[in-house]
């Protein structure tokens, strides 16, 4: 089954908005929260780095869930043996966003020297 194209990012904001009414409906504000948390820490950084391929929109936020489901704990369970796990949470999300825009103006780059 193929979804329907979601490029637009304001029908991806609602329907992260109804997700998260749905979350506190069920399970309350700490709910919602979490999955919030797991939305941004989980989903976010994976889905920028996943965003520079030729992936299809829904097969990106698959893909970037069960990725980073893998990636995001295993870093920060590395980190936080040397370091506060607070801290390398913090670390873990910087670091990954970083990649997902350094992978982008890389690739952006690589584009426009070959089309020169």
């Amino acid at each position: 089954m193929k979804l329907p194209k979601i490029e637009n990012m304001g029908f991806m904001g609602i329907i992260v908005l109804i997700i998260l009414a749905f979350f506190y409906y069920i399970l309350g504000f700490s709910g919602m929260m979490a999955s919030l948390g797991i939305m941004l820490l989980f989903i976010f950084p994976i889905y920028l780095i996943l965003d520079n391929l030729e992936l299809d929109q829904d097969e990106k936020l698959i893909y970037s869930f069960f990725i980073g489901v893998g990636v995001f704990p295993s870093i920060t369970y590395w980190l936080g043996i040397f370091i506060s796990f607070r801290i390398s949470i913090f670390i873990t999300f910087a670091v990954l966003v970083a990649v997902g825009f350094a992978a982008r103006k890389y690739l952006d780059s690589k584009v426009k020297k070959a089309a020169a």
